[in-house]
């Protein structure tokens, strides 16, 4: 089973695969795609899922992106509802506050799923370096399974 950590948007753009990889690539850090498991075009910001090789030999990170249509019935309002209800409310947190209102503005999720059987630290900092993106250009949120929703490298919202 996969251990998911999340970037949630509420920037209109969803970049190209090939931006992302650029971004990275300027600060230390290459990654590529497993075309084999996965085919996608990096160069179109019309990607759904890819598979990003952070190490030869390791198994890769599955990323996908997630949009809504702008219907209240689409599945990430779904998915985006369950986080509320996880974070639940707000009382006087305002870093509750603040995690509820992103939510509430979020156009698009990036689900990153790790392969926790085969997965090593530059795996972990990777796809932390992956979502990071999301936070500095298209005004994202980190969020991870089990543990909660992140401002920079600091829980701010712990979820059970």
């Amino acid at each position: 089973m996969g251990y998911y950590v999340r970037a949630f948007c509420i920037s209109d753009n969803v970049p190209a695969i090939s931006v992302i990889f650029e971004w990275l690539e300027q600060r230390g850090r290459h990654l590529e795609l497993d075309k084999e498991m996965i085919a996608a075009d990096e160069k179109s910001n019309k990607w759904e899922q890819v598979a990003v090789v952070y190490k030869k030999g390791k198994l890769p990170i599955l990323a996908e992106c997630n949009r809504g249509d702008g219907s209240p019935d689409c599945l990430i309002r779904e998915e985006i509802g369950e986080f509320l209800e996880f974070v639940g409310s707000p009382g006087l947190s305002l870093a509750r506050r603040k995690v509820i209102n992103h939510l509430k503005k979020t156009k698009y999720i990036i689900a990153c799923q790790l392969p926790t059987s085969d997965i090593d630290d530059d795996g972990y900092d990777a796809n932390w370096d992956f979502l990071t993106y999301f936070v500095e250009n298209c005004s994202g949120i980190i969020q991870a399974d089990g543990e909660g929703f992140y401002e920079g490298n600091k829980l701010i919202v712990e979820l059970k």
